[in-house]
This record gives structure tokens, sequence and C-alpha cells, in this order.
């Protein structure tokens, strides 16, 4: 693991030599993923300094891609947009601050949007793994038991196995919902579908 320090001088080792390739051959060829902002404590870069987003699969840039896409899609909304309802939208610990800034700044514009982000702590492979693609549904299920989580809980898609309703262990979506006693929603990776989710809106 990275201390903060530690990822803070990373972050300016990489971003040197970026400008230096940059300059000389028209591209930055090397970036760090957003948990190194995040754990440094930095503001992640904008969106112009991905170049074409071509790391996306390695977690670089994709939280800044997810903030541009979500602001873009609620621009065009108007305040009374929405199912209403309550919601708990469930992440890992890396992701929860940004989900909460995007859900703050969606239920100021929009009030029917009633929800709360809860980060859910990784037990099953530690602490220091805080990403949502690895949290487990008995992580899920024993963090949010007996909590008030409104009408439905929302994940990230990434926690279930690609094009399945299972957790990496072998918790169902299903089985998820019945001990939570709430629909439990997977939720598509991009900011318009996150912002969509939140709303109700379904297709």
């Amino acid at each position: 693991p990275y201390t903060q320090e530690e990822a803070a001088a990373l972050i300016d080792q990489v971003e040197a030599f970026a400008a230096g390739f940059r300059a000389a051959k028209g591209t930055s060829l090397a970036w760090c993923s957003d948990e190194f902002y995040l754990i440094a404590g930095r503001t992640l870069p904008d969106k112009s300094y991905y170049e074409d987003m071509n790391q996306l699969e390695n977690g670089v840039g994709l939280m800044r891609l997810l903030e541009t896409e979500f602001l873009s899609a609620l621009a065009l909304v108007g305040p009374d947009e929405g199912e209403g309802g309550s919601f708990t939208i469930a992440t890992g610990v890396a992701a929860a601050p940004l989900l909460e800034k995007l859900l703050q700044t969606a239920h100021k514009k929009c009030g029917k949007i009633d929800g709360k982000v809860r980060a859910i702590v990784n037990d099953f492979f530690g602490h220091t793994i805080d990403v949502a693609g690895l949290v487990t549904g008995g992580d899920l299920i024993r963090q949010l038991r007996g909590q008030e989580l409104g009408g439905r809980v929302l994940i990230p898609h990434t926690m279930l196995r690609h094009g399945e309703g299972v957790f990496l262990d072998d918790v169902t979506l299903e089985q998820a919902a019945e001990a939570l006693g709430v629909p439990v929603e997977p939720i598509g990776g991009s900011g318009g579908e996150l912002l969509d989710a939140m709303l109700g809106i379904k297709y």
C-alpha cells in the first residue's frame, strides 16, 4: 500500500515524465491511475489530460470521465425530473466521496432525488482493497442489513461477474435483495446511467 506522501511523489514523477514525453512526442504516454490521486488527496486532472482515455480499463481517468458525463447529463434535466423515492448507493470506499459529491449536486437541481451513499469496507479481501469491483455480496449484506436503505439499493455493475447477476463470493442479486429487504439494482458505468438510476428512470 502507498502512503499519501508516496502517492504524491509518484504522481509528481509520472507527470514530470509525461510532460517531457508530450513535448517531444505529442503524447503523455504514461498516466497514474485514479487511485493514486485519491490516496494523495489531490484533485483528478481534467478530462483533456487523459487524451483519448485509452487506459480506462486500468482505472486511468475513469472517475473523471464519470463526473464529466454525469454533469453533462444533469445539465439536460429539469428540476421536476424523476420518479422520486429514496435509495442507497453502495460502492467501494475509493469511489464513495465522488458519488456523494455527484449525489448532492444532483439533489440540489432535482429535489425528487432522495438518496445516500454507503461505502462498503472490504472485509473479504482486506481493508486495503477499496474498489467497488471487488466488493462481495457477503460484505454488502453484512454492512447494510438492518439499515434504513430506502426503496432500493443501487450498486455499480462491476460488483458482479461479467454478464452474471452474481457477486465474486457467489452471492446472487436475488439473495442480496432478500437479505436486505429491498431490490438491489446494478447500474451501468456511464455518468448518464448513474443519473438515470438516481432519477428512477428505467429502460
